[in-house]
């Protein structure tokens, strides 16, 4: 299970959250494949032995949901190839290869209102330790400045860091699939690293290369964690009075992205700045600008004005 774990962090990139679910998930098929009522010949089979047929009963007997049953099968689609390219597994049935995920209707990202982040922001800011106060302050807004994924912001590295006239301009990121882009930092974002990199040389570990680290405690110097940050976010939304559950490092990703179609970026401008490998992931946040679609159908230029049936009063019936 370490070797897979490892598998999807380096080769596919994905984040420490995706990589706890998927596990999770193989571990339940696990443990249901070995049930203690099954005939003792049918316990403890090698991978090699489990087919579709297999999989397809444990989703008979979970009745998991659309969304979970397609989660489900791309954690077992993962797992075989591991286990097929990586530990080179002899005679590995098809297995999730052989499986249909369900068609997941279209759902919009969840984005906070601007004034939300402006009110998560206050609300960390305002910590009993103003030390750890500015320190939170420069997460919230370096997550939501960037775009960038938790794990792309958490493995940054002093070296990532362009900069011009001594002032950080620009981030090198390692995202999904171990592909590097370069992301410009926003004013936002800019604000954010230059703030943070002044309480950083002040009081954290001035060894360590990762950007992103403890000031103190026993973990000053590694790399901060993404279920702190998760555990800040969620004291700060209670405090600010949001709801909790629409507030995460992705919904700030979310609320980045849906900014900038708000104000008129380009559909593969945002894709570059995600890190989205095909723009088809990008389009959805094409749907969530009603207001810019309502403004866009009032500037059409008026002609009834100047039509004669214009001036005319309506008829009544």
């Amino acid at each position: 299970m370490q070797d897979w774990a490892h598998y999807l962090t380096t080769e596919e990139g994905l984040s420490p959250a995706t990589i706890k679910e998927y596990s999770k998930d193989l571990r339940l098929l696990r443990t249901w494949l070995d049930r203690p009522e099954l005939p003792e010949a049918q316990r403890g089979r090698d991978w090699n032995q489990i087919g579709a047929s297999d999989l397809r009963a444990y989703l008979a007997h979970s009745k998991p949901a659309p969304r979970r049953n397609h989660r489900l099968v791309s954690s077992w689609r993962s797992f075989w190839v591991f286990l097929r390219d990586i530990q080179r597994v002899p005679d590995l049935q098809p297995g999730p290869a052989e499986l249909r995920r369900p068609k997941l209707p279209r759902r919009l990202p969840g984005a906070l209102a601007l004034s939300d982040v402006a009110r998560l922001l206050d609300a960390v800011w305002k910590d009993k330790s103003p030390i750890r106060g500015e320190r939170n302050w420069c997460v919230v807004a370096f997550l939501y400045g960037t775009g960038l994924r938790i794990s792309e912001m958490l493995n940054l590295t002093f070296d990532q860091i362009e900069s011009h006239d001594g002032q950080p301009i620009a981030v090198r990121v390692i995202g999904k699939g171990d592909k590097e882009r370069r992301v410009p930092l926003s004013e936002t974002a800019r604000s954010a690293l230059t703030r943070w990199l002044r309480l950083r040389r002040m009081y954290g570990n001035p060894v360590s290369p990762w950007v992103w680290s403890p000031l103190s405690g026993k973990r000053s110097g590694q790399q901060m964690q993404a279920r702190s940050i998760g555990a800040m976010l969620d004291a700060a939304a209670r405090r600010a009075g949001l709801d909790v559950a629409k507030v995460s490092p992705h919904k700030l990703r979310h609320t980045f992205a849906t900014a900038l179609i708000e104000s008129g970026r380009t559909l593969d401008e945002i894709r570059v700045l995600l890190g989205h490998e095909s723009i088809q992931t990008t389009t959805i946040y094409a749907h969530t600008s009603n207001a810019r679609v309502a403004a866009a159908a009032a500037a059409l230029p008026d002609v009834v004005g100047l039509s004669m049936v214009g001036m005319m009063p309506a008829s009544s019936k």
